[in-house]
């Protein structure tokens, strides 16, 4: 049965890799971001932890600096998940068709799709989540060393793709508490906690050279006002269910909350327990969150895994195939939408799926800017330049796609702290002739004017999608900069 999982997995890998060649999207800001410390290799990163740019490294080593070099790592991820849910639910269950049934219900997620196509830190750490899950409820079961040795080496490289990792361990002490109680007196048990947490060692180093700045970050970013109105609390609530909704599927929720309700009902079944803990603890704690402060979708989105597990398992004992088939069909084609809403508009249907509410035009105009930006640098005619803005959105997408993937600079102008602030700036070129290309969506700030003699020329890139202005960026050549001048963080 499992040749069937390779077949349908490999498949949807060999559709994303020809989607991606096509040249239809570029890379997201984030994406471009995480390549660009691909090419300044540490130890620890500003926001987050290295292994993504670890990943980035090796990948772009073989398959160049390209959209396909960095997203082939999604792609495998991907993969690698379906044929992980396969076994995963093989061993739980002790069933192969139910294994290979999880295993296809997963591609009718777009969470999952969007997640095996777009390289974030959100891939790796989805892929960690569910091998921990996986590897800590056989080292529980068999209590073989090498299981806990590898349920440690799981959750620490969980570690290096997100801190979120850390939310696993309270639903798996609950799960022990309530049925494994001997695993508390099992050495190997520990030995695993301390395996994990020797992971956790290069980012703290790094983090005592750089004055704990991504303790700082994540602690602004987790940080809720201290006062806010019960309607925006009630609006933050609502953004947040129902972002959950439509980021798992719309015709895929009601078998969801059923399998939420029916597992709660059955949670002294270890089996139903132990995969329905981990979901709802994620879900619980990102809602306390969204009280107080708006809550990105993607952020529980890692810990949803072993909810589709559940969901495909009490679909597949009830035999209730034919209303999941036509959901199922629903939520695929939903999909495709997401990623080619281009025939809606060829048929006339545009309107109902309009390009701003389209989120693929965050994806769009960055190669061009950056064929843009390498046409003014041509025109210069001289090596005595550098390009900036006050974006690392901007800046990470120009390194990355301006010609001969230039290093880019990113000042201080009404922003929180980013990676850019702890690598060289612009600093270095102070009185030495240099021209700056301010790249902004912005006008000019008067201290980047002041910084330099002259304002050279001033240049505007239209942004176009689906027929839709979306953005204009300003690009501006200053002549010979004199002193630097830019504001001090806003926050962390």
């Amino acid at each position: 049965m499992i040749y069937r999982v390779f077949i349908v997995h490999g498949i949807l890998a060999v559709l994303k890799i020809v989607y991606t060649l096509l040249n239809i999207t570029d890379l997201s800001t984030e994406e471009a971001q995480y390549w660009v410390w691909s090419k300044n290799l540490d130890i620890g990163y500003y926001s987050k932890p290295p292994l993504i740019a670890y990943m980035n490294f090796i990948s772009t080593s073989i398959f160049g600096d390209t959209e396909l070099g960095v997203r082939i790592n999604a792609i495998f991820i991907g993969f690698a998940i379906g044929i992980l849910v396969f076994v995963f639910v093989r061993e739980i269950f002790k069933d192969e068709k139910l294994a290979f049934f999880s295993s296809v219900l997963i591609t009718a997620v777009p969470a999952f799709q969007v997640g095996s196509y777009i390289f974030l830190t959100d891939s790796p750490l989805a892929f960690f989540w569910i091998l921990t899950i996986y590897l800590f409820y056989r080292a529980v079961n068999e209590k073989k060393p090498v299981l806990w040795v590898l349920t440690g080496v799981s959750a620490g490289l969980g570690f290096l793709s997100k801190f979120l990792i850390v939310l696993f361990l309270p639903p798996a002490l609950l799960f022990l508490y309530l049925f494994k109680r001997e695993i508390f007196r099992e050495r190997w048990f520990y030995f695993s906690v301390l395996i994990a947490s020797l992971f956790t060692v290069p980012v703290i180093i790094w983090n005592f050279q750089h004055d704990f700045v991504t303790f700082k970050h994540v602690f602004n970013l987790g940080e809720a006002k201290k006062e806010i109105s019960l309607s925006k609390s009630a609006e933050y609530i609502g953004n947040y269910i129902a972002s959950q909704i439509g980021l798992n599927s719309v015709f895929l929720f009601p078998f969801f909350f059923y399998a939420v309700y029916r597992g709660f009902k059955e949670r002294k079944n270890f089996r139903i327990f132990y995969l329905w803990i981990f979901p709802v603890f994620i879900f619980l704690v990102f809602l306390y969150i969204a009280r107080k402060k708006n809550v990105e979708a993607n952020w529980p989105a890692f810990g949803y895994a072993t909810l589709y597990i559940l969901t495909a398992y009490y679909i597949y004992m009830k035999k209730w195939f034919k209303g999941f088939i036509f959901a199922f069909v629903l939520s695929i084609w939903s999909i495709f939408t997401l990623f080619y809403p281009f025939y809606l508009d060829k048929i006339g249907l545009g309107k109902i799926y309009p390009p701003k509410v389209d989120p693929l035009h965050r994806l769009v105009g960055w190669e061009g800017l950056g064929k843009k930006v390498s046409e003014v640098v041509k025109d210069l005619k001289t090596d005595k330049y550098f390009v900036f803005s006050e974006s690392y959105h901007i800046a990470s997408e120009l390194w990355f796609y301006m010609e001969g993937n230039p290093r880019t600079y990113c000042v201080v102008i009404n922003r929180r702290m980013n990676q850019f602030d702890l690598w060289p700036g612009i600093e270095q070129f102070e009185g030495k002739g240099y021209t700056g290309i301010y790249v902004s969506r912005w006008g000019l700030p008067k201290k980047i004017r002041d910084s330099f003699r002259k304002v050279k020329a001033h240049y505007r890139y239209d942004i176009i999608y689906r027929g839709w202005k979306y953005r204009t960026i300003n690009i501006y050549v200053l002549e010979d900069l004199i002193k630097l001048k830019q504001d001090r963080f806003r926050s962390y």
